[in-house]
Order: structure tokens, then C-alpha cells, then sequence
């Protein structure tokens, strides 16, 4: 091969042979150089090899083609070279059954095998000696070959191999899909840019072509007209130098091209012309058929191409490659449109005639989609379809999307059968909102020709087909689709019966039809295991699972995971097999099962890295991130945390976005850094989902967690509205009840935090998980022994927080341990300080004796005393006002009463609000001046008017009313309490300022002191 000029290429060139270096060393390295068209992009992978062979390396080369290759057509030309008895070949999906269920399956697995047979036939060859892969024009690249280049990246470290791909870097004329990919790439894949030559790099250039150094206006003139672009400044410099004179300098490469190619005769120009239309790297047999010409002809016409470097050289495996794409596009686009059609049809009938399987069927379709005649768009589109199939079983979903695409333009073809093919193949190209839309469209198609089967098919596909993997929640097309198949279907046992059985239970979930979803999933279950259908049989036994997601059934729940996994073996259905093992996980996670936990993540993963699908590869990271961050790894967690990110935008999974969400709030937390946007990313947050009462429990705990309690005050008092019953029982229970117990203790809510207590007592040793395991909040015994220290039941407190001690060491739950510890220290501090202190407060006829540490004193009789006492005799019990008035002699409790209005008008509590508020700026205005008298008074008016604020609002808000008998109550005792604080302050200040702090009065009164005392009456 001759070696091209290098000029202004020294740098490039060093970084590539630096990458060599590494790979003959065993440090496997890859490289893009990218360029616009004609930069010298080859010339320098030429360049390249030509060292690589020179010092002993072997080198392969792979082309991409824009003709409609194959699937991992580069590849094959690369592994042609390398190891010839390799076969890059797939088995696809499972066939159809006969109830048509085989359209939703595909074993995704079988793409996996490729790629490992790929990199390990690599590994053996460099294990020989270094090797040097080169692949052409990466612009052109089929989807599958670029997923198998980025397993290859991955594979580059520890073998002797250098990777160069050359990318023609301009707007794709087709979608952003290859583009997105390749920029996807890792980092460590160096790329490297060739720009346009400056003007003395030009000057060089011009002057080795000519033969003499150019003036300094015909080098200016040449590099203004060209850009610097090596292969433009070749081709006007030759063209100058064939007529000796500087006139008549093209305007454009176009015409450079077009100028060059009128040199060569008339029978090479339809050669030519012929396999401009064919494609390159199109067949020599094929344009020697299509053009009529004898063989020897035909390779005298293409022999005289490449001397007139029209060619990259004579045939190579008897294809016909051009010396640059644009001489390929010239040649195409000078043809009329008639003669262009006519090409194009003769190609696809010769192609039909000799070839005709599928490893032709996209050139077919191509050829015919761009052919003249009544017949050519009904060829185009069979040809397309077979194209997609087989690009299908090769695992090139995406080429299958764009060859399904075509097909369906075709009238004679099974039209929703089709589409749901073409739903299929988007999911496993990662494209879920693409093939959402097709389904939905097919399900509108099958319904209107009376085809239940497909209606059911499309309605599954909604949820990632029948393994439903990603169902996606509160989906009414879905579940109106489910409910119209089941009507449709024939009522009698079928696989397609029981699946969509199935999906409907899950369908159902946290609808007004909850009630109906056990029956349905059990139905289905035992339906699939009558007909003998493996993956339908799988997705009912996870439809069971999501119907009984509550904590009282996780032993069951695991159960029948375990189950299912059994089954989806059996089948060989590794996507059924994922979603078993996350339902074990899960559960695993819940009964605190830690190593199992660990176990089931590397199982989950070794199946998810086979597949090789982003849908499923997000989970790995995730569950790993909030493994790392149990054990106090903030570092590894984040950054677990990004590439589940990453993973699951290239998904398009919404769970993804979700789940990772999750583990970066809960590493925020954990790590007690919240960053400026936590407040703004939670408010995001909740509207992107659903307003569950689970998402709000969550903001308000998030919120509290941030200091921001007003703003945690009102999503907690919407959920409050709700009532904690409207939290369903299910996989979210009790995340969602931790969530309110938690913000009832950062907002002073006793009496949610003593329901939320009530309820989760059945299960203090369960654990509690975020999500899918995207966040591990703790044992239930924390939460517990945490509202019991808040609620002064210091005893239970010790014991849950004691077990909640045991269960972290034992999980190695670093940052909870010391949550827990800390927490039980707090009680146990409190214990140590105040177990000797005791107090006497008796009545002794008309006046009562006190002593409290050591001072004493003698308090009249009042009725605030007699609430005192009872108050005093029960520490940390809320009594209601009725009861104090009863016990100092008033009327019973069960005395009611209708109500007179509101205590304060929306007029007086506006005014209130507003003087809160100034007072408040006095205050901090006062205090910076240091006149300590006036911030007394201020102070005190502040009370004053919050107290009022706070006596006119009941439970949720609402405005207390004044004709209510515990609200006249509330007035009367809150009054004869502090008079009686009062009293005791003149005579014994130590004691009132005890009581002060310890005693809240309200609709409920409490004693509830910092430190624990023990009173004598």
C-alpha cells in the first residue's frame, strides 16, 4: 500500500504510535480519529498500519458501508482476516408458539454469546502477537457493530490490541442514533482530530505535488478555497499541475471529483456509475451483471479506476471500494433520477435472481425502496421485513427498527403482527417510549380488524412484554387495553389469557380496583401453570408478588420469587429470571438477609451482563451503591450512583431516574451534607410522580432532614388530610411509614407519631427499603425506640434501640450504628442525670407543699394546682382538657356542646400574622443594639400573639371554634395552669422555670420534662 504524505500529521501520528506502544506492551488502547470528509483520516490509519506491519504487528481492517450491510458487517471483515473459521452468528429469538406469545420473548442472551466469542477470539489472536484492528468510516456503523465495539473498548485493557476507528465528524443525514453512541463512548477511548492544514502545512503540500514552492498568493488562494483539507489541497494541486496554470481552480471538491472522473473512459464511467448506485464495497459480480459487461471487461474498466485513484485499488474479497465516499456520492448524484430508479431496480432483480437470502435482504430493500415501477414499494417492503428478522436473530435491533419501518409502508403484509415486531425490537434497542407509541398504535389497529390476540399482545408490550419487567404505574391505556383483550379473548384456559390476567392484577395497583388484584394474579398463576407456559407462568408469579408486597408477607412473597426463578430456568427466560431474582432481593433486603443480599446482586449481575441491555444493567450499580453506602463508602456510592445515571438514561427507564434519585438523596443524608439544590431537587422531584401519600411522607421527612419545616409542614399536613390509612399496603408501607414517623418527630406531632407507632409495632425487626432498593433506611426497631424517646417511654425506647444497635453491628451499618448509639446514649444520659431527682408536690387542705432539688415552698389551693398534680402524675401522657376539668371538679368529659364560630376571624388572624412578623425583625433589631429591656417586652407580645395564633387552628389548620366545650376548656386550663406557674414563680423561680419548659397545655396537656423526675403527692 503506498504511503501517503504525512504534512502537519507528526502530532497525530505520535499519539497514535504511543497507543501502539501500550498495546505491544499488553495495555490493550483505542482511538477515534475524527475529521470532515477528506481530512486524512485514512491516510493516517494507512500511515498507521504501515508502521504496525513494518515492525512484525498484525493488522485487520473492517469498513462500514451506508449500502444496508449486515449486522457487524465490520467486524466480519476484520475477523475474516484474523481468525477465518470464526463465524459471527446468532440464534435468534425463540420461535412462535402457538399462540403467538413467541413475538414478546426473544433471548437476548444469545447477542450476549456473540460478543464474548467476539473478545475471546481476540484475546487468543493477540495472545500470538500485538494486533491492530482498524475500522473505517464508524459514521456508517450498523447499531449491533457499535454495541460490539463498546463491549471490545471495555475487553482492550490486558490484551495486545490497538483499536483505531475513523469518523467522518459532520451531521448524520439519518438520526442522531450512531452519533449518540459513539460520543457515549469511554473516556479512555482517545480521541484525536485532524483540522485543516495552516497555510505554510499547505504551502509544503502544494509545493510536493507541483514540484516547486508555490508563490505565497497561489498557496494563500488554495488554502482559502480549500480549508486546509489535505485531500482537497492534493486534488486542486494535481489538477493545477496537469494544466500548468492557476485558472480555472475549482470551487468545490464536486467538481475536482467530477472533472477527474470525465478522464476516465466512458465504459469505466458506468462501471462506475453502477457501483456508485450499488454502494460501496458493492459485489464485482453483481455490477458486472447489472452492467452487461464480461467479466474481463469489467476488471479492465476497474483497473483503470484505480490508477486514476477513483479506487482504494483493485478488488479486495471481490468488492469494489472508492477511493473516498465522496467520490461514491459525485458519482450517484450526477445520474438523473430515471436512470438513478432504473439502476436501482436492475440491482434488486439481479440481487433476487443470485442472492436473495438475508444476508442481501437489506441491500434489497434498499434497492427497492429507491426503484421505479407499480410493484417495486410491495418488494421493498418484503424484502425489508425479512431484512428486519434476520438483523433480528443476529441481535441488531436497532437495524431491525429501520427495516421494520420500511416494511410497514408495504400493503401486503400482516400489519399488526408486524408492528408489535417493530414494538419488540425498539425495546431491545433501549428505545421504550418508541416502542410504547407502536404498541399503542397496533392495539388501535388490532382492535378496529377484531384481533384480540394482538390487542392483548400490544396491551403487555406496554409493559416491557411478557416478562413485564418495567410495567409502568397509574397507566389507564394500559389497563383499558387489558380489560377490552380479557373480553375479547375466548373464556377458556391460553397463555395469552393468563398473561394478560396477570398484567391486569399489576395494572390495578393503587386504584379504586385494588381489591380485585390477588384473585386476578392467583387466576393467572395457576391458569399458566395448566397450559404449561414457563415465561406467561413467570410473569403471573410476579404479578402474585406485587399483590402481596405488604411486610406480613415477605417470607411468602420471597417464596414464590423463588418460585418463579424456577420456572423462568426451566424456560430458559433470562428477563423473567432479572425481575425473579430483584423480587428476592428485595425481599432479602426486608428481612435483613445481608449476605444472601450480596449473593443475589452478583447472580442478578452475571445474568444482566450476558444480556448486555441497558434495561436491565442500571439495577447492578444501584444496588451496589446502597450496599456501599450501609458501610459508610459515601465516595463509592456516588459514584455508583452516576453510572447507574448513565445506564439508565441510555435505558430510557424511568425507574432508573427514580432509583437513583433515591440513593443520591439518601447519600446526601447519610454523608449529613445536603447540597444547595436538595430543597429545589425534592420539589422536582415529587412532580415527576404520581402525588402518592408515600411522595409526600417522603418530601416532608427529606424536607425536615433539610431544616426546612415549613415547607416539610405542608406536604406533611396534605398527606395528614389523607389520613395514614390511605397509604397502601404494599411494597411502600413502610418506607412510607417511616417517612411520617419521622417528620411527626421533626414537627412536634405526637399524635401521629404515637399511630405511626401503633402500626408499625408487628414488625420492628424488618428492615425498610427505599424504593427497589434504592436507599436502606434502617431497621424498624430504630424508627420505634426513636418515637418512643420522643414520646418519654424511655423503657421501650432502650429496648428497640438496643435491637436496632444489634442489627446494624451485624450488618455493618456503620453510619446507622452510630445513629442508634447515639440515640440510645441520649436516653441513657438522661436516665443517669435525673434518676435521684425527685419532687414533692401534695395538697395539705387549703395549700400545697412543693420541693423540687432543694428548695421548698408552700403554693394556696387554685385549680391550675390540681392540673399540675395530674399532669406531674403522668410523665409524658397527653390528657385531654376535659379530663383536668373533670378532675378538679368540673363537669364529665361527655359533656358536648355545638360551636359559635371560629376563635379568630380571618381578618384578626391575618392582623395576627402580621404582627408575628414584625415583631420578630424588632426583636433581632433590639437584640443588635443590646437594650435587653425592650427585647423582654417584644418578646413577650410575640408569645403572646402566637399562643393566640396557635389556640385558633385545630388539627390540619382548621380554625378552632368558640362555642366547642374543649376549646372553652383549652382557655380555661392554659389560664389556670399559668397562674398557677405564676404563683409557684414568686416564691419558688427553680420550680416554675422546670414547669415551664416541661408543661404544654392544649387541646391535650403534657408533662414532659428534659430531665426524668419522680414526683410525691
Amino acid at each position: 500500500m503506498e504511503r501517503r504524505m504525512m504534512v502537519g500529521r507528526a502530532r497525530p501520528l505520535a499519539e497514535l504510535d504511543a497507543l501502539l506502544a501500550a498495546a505491544i506492551d499488553g495495555r490493550g488502547r483505542s482511538a477515534i480519529v475524527l475529521g470532515e470528509p477528506g481530512m486524512g483520516k485514512t491516510t493516517l490509519a494507512e500511515t498507521l498500519a504501515d508502521r504496525a506491519l513494518a515492525s512484525g504487528v498484525t493488522v485487520a481492517w473492517g469498513w462500514c458501508s451506508a449500502a444496508g450491510m449486515p449486522p457487524f458487517w465490520p467486524w466480519r471483515t476484520i475477523l475474516r482476516e484474523l481468525a477465518p473459521e470464526h463465524r459471527l452468528a446468532g440464534d435468534g429469538p425463540a420461535g412462535q408458539g402457538a399462540d403467538g406469545l413467541g413475538v414478546l420473548r426473544g433471548d437476548a442472551g444469545v447477542r450476549a454469546r456473540l460478543f464474548v466469542s467476539v473478545i475471546d477470539t481476540l484475546q487468543k489472536v493477540s495472545g500470538d502477537g500485538p494486533v491492530v484492528l482498524i475500522l473505517e468510516d464508524l459514521q456508517w456503523a450498523d447499531s449491533a457493530s457499535l454495541l460490539l465495539l463498546r463491549q471490545v473498548v471495555d475487553a482492550l485493557p490486558g490484551l495486545q490490541v490497538l483499536l483505531v476507528a475513523t469518523w467522518r465528524d459532520e451531521p448524520p443525514k439519518t438520526g442522531e442514533d450512531v452519533r449518540a453512541v459513539v460520543q457515549d463512548l469511554p473516556t479512555a477511548v482517545q480521541r484525536i482530530r485532524l483540522d485543516g492544514l495552516g497555510i505554510d502545512e499547505v504551502a509544503e503540500l502544494v509545493a510536493r505535488v507541483l514540484g516547486d514552492t508555490p508563490a505565497d498568493e497561489l498557496a494563500t488562494m488554495v488554502h482559502s478555497r480549500t480549508g486546509g483539507n489535505p485531500f482537497f489541497v492534493r486534488e486542486v494541486s494535481r489538477l493545477i499541475a496537469a494544466r500548468s496554470a492557476t485558472t480555472g481552480v475549482p470551487d468545490g471538491v464536486r467538481e475536482v471529483l467530477a472533472r477527474r472522473i470525465a478522464r476516465v473512459s466512458q465504459d469505466c464511467q458506468r462501471i462506475l456509475e453502477v457501483a456508485a448506485v450499488a454502494g460501496n464495497g458493492a459485489d464485482v459480480s453483481l455490477v458486472q451483471a447489472v452492467a452487461g459487461e464480461p467479466t474481463d471487461a469489467v476488471l479492465l474498466q476497474l483497473e483503470e479506476a484505480a490508477a486514476a485513484r477513483l479506487l482504494a485499488g483493485p478488488p479486495v474479497d471481490n468488492r469494489i471500494w472508492f477511493a473516498h465516499a465522496l467520490v461514491q456520492e459525485v458519482l450517484e448524484t450526477s445520474l438523473g433520477t430515471a436512470r438513478r430508479a432504473a439502476l436501482h431496480r436492475a440491482l434488486a432483480e439481479q440481487l433476487e435472481e443470485t442472492a436473495g437470502g438475508d444476508d442481501s435482504a437489506g441491500e434489497l430493500a434498499r434497492h427497492w425502496s429507491a426503484a421505479f415501477g407499480p410493484d417495486a414499494a410491495e418488494h421493498a417492503a418484503a424484502w425489508a421485513l425479512r431484512a428486519a428478522r434476520s438483523s433480528g436473530e443476529r441481535m441488531g435491533y436497532e437495524q431491525a427498527v429501520d427495516a421494520y419501518r420500511i416494511a410497514l409502508r408495504g400493503k401486503d403484509i400482516e400489519r399488526t403482527k408486524v408492528m408489535l415486531e417493530l414494538g419488540e425490537a425498539q425495546m431491545y434497542a433501549g428505545d421504550l417510549e418508541g416502542a410504547r407509541k407502536t404498541f399503542a398504535q397496533t392495539a388501535e389497529l388490532a382492535r378496529r380488524n377484531g384481533r384480540a390476540s394482538h390487542l392483548a399482545m400490544a396491551a403487555l408490550g406496554l409493559g416491557a412484554g411478557l416478562s413485564g419487567f418495567e410495567v409502568p404505574q397509574y397507566d389507564e391505556l394500559q389497563t383499558e387495553l387489558l380489560e377490552e383483550a380479557l373480553a375479547s379473548l375466548p373464556e377458556r384456559d391460553g397463555g395469552m389469557r393468563a398473561a394478560a390476567m396477570g398484567r391486569l392484577s399489576l395494572a390495578y395497583a393503587g386504584t379504586d380496583r385494588e381489591s380485585e388484584r390477588l384473585d386476578l394474579a392467583r387466576s393467572a398463576v395457576a391458569m399458566a401453570e395448566r397450559v404449561g407456559h414457563p415465561c406467561v407462568e413467570s410473569g403471573a408469579l410476579a404479578a402474585y408478588c406485587d399483590a402481596i408486597a405488604g411486610p406480613a408477607q415477605v417470607d411468602e412473597r420471597f417464596a414464590a420469587a423463588g418460585r418463579m426463578l424456577a420456572v423462568a430456568e426451566r424456560g430458559h427466560d433470562s428477563p423473567c429470571q432479572l425481575l425473579a431474582r430483584r423480587l428476592r432481593l428485595v425481599a432479602l433486603m426486608e428481612r435483613g438477609d445481608w449476605p444472601e443480599v450480596d449473593a443475589e446482586i452478583d447472580a442478578f449481575a452475571r445474568t444482566a451482563n450476558r444480556l448486555m441491555l441497558p434495561l436491565y444493567s442500571w439495577y447492578v450499580p444501584l444496588w451496589r451503591g446502597s450496599r456501599a453506602l450501609m458501610s459508610g463508602d459515601v465516595e463509592t456510592a456516588a459514584r455508583y450512583a452516576d453510572e447507574a445515571e448513565a445506564i439508565g438514561r441510555r435505558a430510557g427507564s424511568a425507574n432508573a431516574a427514580l432509583m437513583v434519585f433515591t440513593l443520591r438523596m439518601w447519600t446526601h443524608r447519610t454523608a449529613g451534607v445536603l447540597p444547595a439544590n436538595f430543597v429545589d431537587d425534592i420539589d422536582a422531584a415529587v412532580q415527576t410522580v404520581t402525588e402518592t401519600s408515600v411522595a409526600l411522607g417522603m418530601c416532608a421527612s427529606y424536607l425536615a432532614a433539610a431544616g426546612e419545616l415549613s415547607k416539610a409542614g405542608r406536604y406533611f399536613d396534605r398527606l395528614m388530610s389523607r389520613g395514614l390509612e390511605a397509604i397502601p399496603d404494599d411494597c411502600e408501607w413502610l418506607e412510607g411509614l417511616w417517612h411520617t414517623g419521622d417528620a411527626a418527630i421533626a414537627l412536634d406531632r405526637g399524635d401521629v407519631a404515637d399511630e405511626v407507632a401503633r402500626r408499625l409495632a408487628p414488625y420492628e425487626d424488618l428492615w425498610v427499603i427505599d424504593g427497589i432498593g434504592g436507599g436502606v433506611m434502617g431497621v424498624t426497631a430504630h424508627l420505634l425506640g426513636r418515637l418512643a424517646a420522643y414520646r418519654g417511654r424511655i423503657g421501650d425506647a432502650r429496648r428497640l434501640l438496643s435491637k436496632a444497635v444489634s442489627a446494624y453491628q451485624g450488618a455493618n451499618a456503620v453510619p446507622w450504628l452510630t445513629r442508634a448509639e447515639q440515640d440510645l446514649a441520649a436516653i441513657s444520659a438522661v436516665v443517669r442525670r435525673t434518676a435521684t431527682i425527685e419532687g414533692v408536690f401534695r395538697k395539705d387542705g387549703r395549700t400545697w407543699h412543693l420541693r423540687w432539688r432543694d428548695g421548698e415552698a408552700t403554693v394556696p389551693d387554685s385549680k391550675g394546682m390540681h392540673d399540675l398534680s395530674v399532669l406531674l402524675g403522668q410523665p409524658g401522657t397527653p390528657v385531654h382538657v376535659l379530663d383536668l376539668v373533670a378532675a378538679a371538679g368540673g363537669p364529665p368529659r361527655a359533656a358536648a356542646g355545638g360551636d359559635t364560630g371560629p376563635v379568630l376571624d380571618g381578618t384578626a388572624r391575618d392582623a395576627y400574622k402580621r404582627r408575628v412578623a414584625e415583631l420578630e425583625t424588632d426583636i433581632a433589631e433590639a437584640e443588635q443594639d443590646g437594650t435587653s429591656q425592650r427585647v423582654g417586652t417584644l418578646v413577650e407580645e410575640r408569645d403572646f400573639l402566637v399562643r393566640e395564633l396557635a389556640a385558633a387552628y385545630g388539627l390540619g389548620g382548621r380554625a378552632r371554634t368558640t362555642g366547642d366545650p374543649a376549646e372553652r376548656a383549652r382557655k380555661a386550663v392554659a389560664m389556670r395552669v399559668a397562674t398557677a406557674i405564676k404563683a409557684i414563680r414568686e416564691i419558688h423561680p427553680g420550680l416554675a422555670r422546670h414547669l415551664e419548659l416541661a408543661v404544654s397545655t392544649g387541646r391535650f396537656c403534657v408533662y414532659r420534662p428534659e430531665e426524668s423526675a419522680t414526683w410525691h403527692s
